[in-house]
């Protein structure tokens, strides 16, 4: 079995904000060897969840756990990133998918907020 991480982000007409998700894929590659870690956008900035799927699909991966690299619980989390999902299950009836809870619904961020404000007093 052969693992992958998608980290879905928004995507942005500014390239460095495309490019600030991109380093954070890399740092969090950089924490595994167990998993392929990639990213794709949602809009506005390729890789789409589409392209990066069919790459993901090539190189072999059996299960992709797909991350909303999102704040709240909107439309792109409940409806657009389930509805990409459920367009590559139908392609790829081979490969497991499932859609990690959204950045905003990890019960650390408060903390990582709170931390951030104390040390920037």
């Amino acid at each position: 079995m052969k693992n992958a991480l998608l980290i879905i982000s928004h995507g942005s007409r500014r390239t460095a904000s495309n490019e600030e998700v991109c380093a954070l894929t890399t740092r969090i590659r950089e924490l595994t060897s167990e998993r392929i870690v990639e990213c794709a956008f949602l809009e506005m900035a390729e890789p789409t969840i589409q392209q990066k799927i069919d790459e993901l699909a090539a190189t072999g991966a059996t299960d992709i756990q797909v991350f909303p690299h999102f704040l709240a619980a909107g439309m792109h989390v409940t409806g657009d990133i389930p509805r990409e999902i459920k367009i590559a299950q139908n392609k790829y009836p081979g490969i497991t998918f499932h859609q990690l809870p959204h950045l905003g619904a990890l019960s650390e961020v408060p903390e990582l907020i709170f931390r951030e404000i104390r040390s920037n007093k």
